[in-house]
Order: structure tokens, then sequence, then C-alpha cells
């Protein structure tokens, strides 16, 4: 029995739940502030990764004076680490690990890495803040009021004083790729394609929108457009976390499955890796090695993964995937059950390989049962028929 695919999007879905969780329960909010290496505070909005211990990952961005403001726990104490990657001009990569105590708001101070001379811009790379010195003072205005709107979350003001900044000056790169993220977030995909090609189109060297591009080139299913652009960026940035996954994603979509494995095993040699993107490229590599059938290499990395982190629901959906294709049935189970656990309807898939389990196993009640909840928690299923075709055949057989 073939498995859907509808357990892909399973961890997104969790991850946004615990967002939505967080934020109702939510008091007096909490801040992070960014300062430059000698002490100053930004003069643009600075793009950050947040990740906690409970799953949640998002790519955020500070106000203009590099604050962003996070909501405080009110029932529990969370755990962050924040990352930032270089812009390649003024300040390197920085990673930062805090924690928010529950009902007591705190303010984060950053201070970013200064950027060693070694490190600028490799192979002509070129930022979006190297040419953005003769801006008019009206467009940084409106993009300083653009970018404290993505902060308020006001998505449509955000875009009106982004394309007011473009407006007034349309070389802004810095605002065209801004507004492209924008649209990324509200997966409105042509529409933030066409601000990142605006933005190459002023120079093809510029990072940013690049790697958005390529990006939304994926999640449009483009992957061989996805991968002419991610590619060279690969080439020419081969520490950076966040291309090297981009890459192997693109690969994936591509089917050059072999070569995504060696782009993630090449990463994972990395010493300066944090934890928790330690445990997803482990994950990702044993998604592309049960993707080539390779089940009994994937499950050590599945399990690595699952030590760091054992709260990520595709994992363990992954793990008893291959755990079932190896035909070691009673571990197979153990992991979907906790991969539905943690997952909950998202991760109706789980239902279905269980119960193709215990169809297995002939436990006819059991395997029932699951396949009618895989079919509420996945009433859309394109399999959909023929499983309410085999559940009325478990009905009719006789049991013992």
């Amino acid at each position: 029995m073939r498995r859907t695919s509808i357990l892909l999007n399973a961890t997104r879905l969790a991850l946004l739940c615990c967002l939505s969780a967080l934020t109702v329960h939510a008091q007096a909010p909490s801040a992070i502030q960014i300062f430059m290496p000698g002490g100053s505070m930004p003069s643009h909005a600075i793009p950050l990764t947040i990740s906690r211990d409970d799953g949640y990952r998002e790519l955020v961005y500070t106000d203009a004076s590099g604050k962003f403001r996070m909501p405080t726990p009110k029932n529990q104490t969370l755990h962050y680490v924040v990352t930032i990657e270089s812009d390649r001009q003024t300040y390197g990569a920085t990673t930062a690990v805090f924690t928010i105590e529950r009902s007591s708001p705190n303010q984060v101070n950053i201070f970013l890495n200064p950027l060693p001379a070694a490190k600028r811009s490799p192979n002509g790379v070129v930022d979006v803040a190297e040419v953005e010195d003769n801006i008019p003072a009206r467009a940084r205005s409106a993009y300083k009021q653009g970018m404290e709107a993505v902060q308020a979350g006001e998505t449509d003001a955000a875009i009106r004083d982004l394309q007011r900044a473009i407006s007034f000056y349309p070389q802004y790169v810095r605002a065209l790729n801004d507004l492209g993220v924008v649209y990324m977030k509200l997966d409105q995909l042509d529409a933030a394609a066409k601000n990142f090609r605006q933005a190459m189109e002023i120079n093809k060297r510029y990072f940013h929108p690049r790697m958005n591009l390529g990006i939304v080139l994926r999640k449009q299913g483009r992957y061989s457009e996805a991968l002419e652009i991610i590619e060279p960026l690969y080439n020419e940035n081969r520490g950076m976390l966040e291309v090297c996954q981009a890459y192997a994603k693109a690969l994936i979509g591509v089917g050059r499955l072999a070569d995504a494995e060696k782009v993630y095993r090449s990463t994972l040699e990395a010493k300066s890796l944090t934890p928790e993107a330690r445990a997803a490229l482990q994950s990702a590599l044993g998604v592309s090695l049960n993707r080539q059938s390779h089940y009994s290499e994937a499950v050590p990395e599945f399990e690595k993964a699952i030590a760091i982190d054992d709260r990520n629901a595709n994992t363990h959906f992954e793990l008893g995937s291959a755990l079932l294709q190896l035909q070691q049935l009673d571990r197979a189970e153990q992991e979907l059950l906790r991969a539905y656990e943690l997952g909950g309807h998202s991760a109706g898939g789980a239902q279905l390989l269980l119960g193709q389990i215990y169809f297995t196993q002939k436990k006819f009640d059991a395997a029932q049962r699951a396949f009618e909840q895989y079919l509420r928690d996945v009433p859309a299923a394109p399999n959909a028929a023929q499983i309410s075709q085999l559940i009325t055949e478990l009905k009719r057989t006789p049991r013992n």
C-alpha cells in the first residue's frame, strides 16, 4: 500500500499550532535587540531565524532599529536559539542561545559578530547592503515604516509602505527583496518571485533575492529552475546552512537523490551546527535515504535525529515507514503511534501505515479503526475511495 504525501507538511502544521498556542497564552512581550559589531544599533531590518525547544522555527525580521518583539510564555519556560546569517559586508554569522522564564518579560541583547576580512563577498557575491548608500530619505522612511508594519503583523500596511519605498527609488533592492519575503509568507508565490526577479535584474550577484527566488521556485514545483539558481549559490557558499538545505531540497525535487544525500552528509560534518540544525539535517538525510529505498541506512539517521529532538512528528513517521519496509512491525507501530501522538490529525498518514501493519498481523478490528481514523483526518486523500472499499471489506471479514 502506497504511503500518501499528506504527511509531508505535518511538521510545519504542528509548528504553526505550537506558535498559535503560545500567542494565545502570552502576556507582556519580551524582545530581542540586535547590535552591530561596534555596539551601534542597526539602520535597517535584520533577518533572523528563531527556534524553540518545542519545535517552533521561523524566519523573522527585526524592525529598522534591530528590535524584534516576541510574546512572553505564561505557563512554561522556553529555550531559544537565534541564528543570524552573515550579510558578508558588515557582520558575520551569529548564534545566540537564551531562555525566557514563564511570566517574566525579558529583553535579550545580541551583538553581531564582526566580519573576518577573509569572509567578505566570496566569488563576487554582493549583498543588498553594498549598494544602498544613495537611497533618498523618503524611500528610507517608507521602508522603515514597512518593516515596522511587518514586525506588527500588519501585512497590508507593510506591502503598501514597501511598494511606496520602491516607487520612490526603483533600485531599492532591500525593499524589493523584503516585499518578496512578505508575499512569500502570504503564499503569494508569483508576486514574491516577481519582486525577487526585479531585485536580481538590478544585479545578478545579490545573494538574498537569488536565494529567495530559488526557494519560491522550489515551492512552486519548478525544481529545475530552482536548481539553476541555487546550485551556483551553493558553490559560492558551501558553509552556509540555509544554502546547503535549499540545494539538497532542489536536488531531491529533480530526482538527484544520491547528490542530495552527499550534500546532507557533507553539511553534517560541520562541528559548529546547533543541536536543532543537526537533528533537522539527520532527519532530512534519512528521508533522502528512504526515497532511495535504503531503509536500513535511513533508520540510524532518524534515530540520531530523535536522540536530539524527540518531538518531530515527521521524523517518527519516516522512521516508522522505514521500519515497516524492513518488516520490523512492532518498532514501526511504536514510531507511528508516536508520530500521531505528536502530530494528531495533521499526521493522519501514520494511521494509514498503522492500518497496514494491523492488516498484515490480521488484527482486523484495529486495522479498520486505523483506516477509519485516517479518512477522518484526511478526508480529501487521493486514495480515500480505495480505503473506503477496504474498510467495507474488513467489515465483512469473519473474526476469530
